[in-house]
């Protein structure tokens, strides 16, 4: 979970009533800290006063900073940028993994009043929640968090908090381009963590993916196609939007159409060998069929 300052961090002095006070998370969120922050650096760059930079940012912000504030950040005694566990964008695999996942089963949001941003992952295969634990734990430099059990589900979850990675995650799929297609090795990992996430293994051995958005799934066949030579066919409408989804034990409208892709049976052995799953039970149905097991 995030750690966000405590309740007298950047406490405000007030000149008059009707100076916002800069203080408690619900009245600033954490990226409007992170901006003023921001601007405080640079105007301490220009060597300006305390008093100045305090001046300068209630002009631009009307947010009255205090001196203590402004000292401490400036001297790198705080910051705001240390709620939460620090990401820095690097291409790496585990980074790729976590933005496959993301794509598909995993979600992001903030936690109302606390502004806690939040990376999930909940799962019935405890195996697949723990290779993301372990991803992202890599890309935020921190140790595996604990994984845990809902009270009436048999799924298995995980939570991070990071206002940076969510805010990375966040970016249109074109804007994470470079760090999946970094090399071969991240955009396995990439493909893997999207059909861990929303792909299917029938008994056959037949491999599908499935996802309400077409550009998505003709990124990820592009994928297999420039970096592995697997060859997919589709994308096929299947369930139509209004239609019925029951998950999770909830059923919801289909807001959308969703479609299918599929990788031809001839690279089914290729897809093992340079992709792979992750998800036992998928694992063992794929390689029952390809006749390694």
């Amino acid at each position: 979970m995030e750690a966000g300052p405590s309740p007298t961090e950047g406490t405000a002095c007030e000149p008059n009533a009707e100076t916002p006070r800069l203080g408690f998370r619900r009245f600033q969120p954490l990226d409007r800290r992170i901006s003023l922050h921001e601007e405080v650096l640079a105007l301490r760059g220009g060597a300006r006063t305390y008093r100045q930079i305090a001046d300068e940012i209630e002009l631009k912000f009307g947010i009255r900073l205090s001196k203590s504030t402004i000292s401490d950040w400036t001297s790198r005694k705080a910051s705001p940028l240390r709620a939460g566990h620090p990401f820095v964008a690097r291409p790496t695999p585990e980074l790729a993994y976590v933005i496959g996942v993301e794509a598909g089963d995993g979600f992001l949001n903030v936690k109302p009043r606390s502004y806690q941003y939040r990376i999930r992952l909940r799962a019935v295969d405890r195996e697949f929640v723990e290779e993301f634990n372990q991803a992202v734990s890599k890309v935020l430099g921190c140790p595996p968090h604990r994984l845990w059990k809902g009270e009436k589900t048999r799924e298995t979850e995980v939570e991070f908090g990071s206002y940076s990675l969510h805010k990375f995650l966040m970016q249109k799929l074109d804007d994470l381009k470079p760090f999946i297609e970094h090399d071969k090795s991240c955009a396995a990992a990439f493909i893997r963590g999207f059909f861990d996430s929303e792909g299917c293994v029938e008994v056959s051995g037949k491999i599908s993916g499935a996802n309400t958005d077409l550009s998505l799934l003709t990124y990820a066949q592009e994928l297999l196609h420039r970096f592995f030579h697997i060859e997919t066919r589709g994308p096929y409408r299947g369930k139509m939007k209004g239609t019925i989804l029951t998950r999770r034990g909830k059923s919801y409208v289909r807001n959308a159409d969703c479609y299918s892709i599929y990788v031809v049976m001839q690279c089914a052995g290729l897809f093992y060998n340079e992709i792979g799953l992750t998800i036992e039970r998928k694992k063992i149905r794929l390689e029952t069929a390809l006749g390694l097991s």
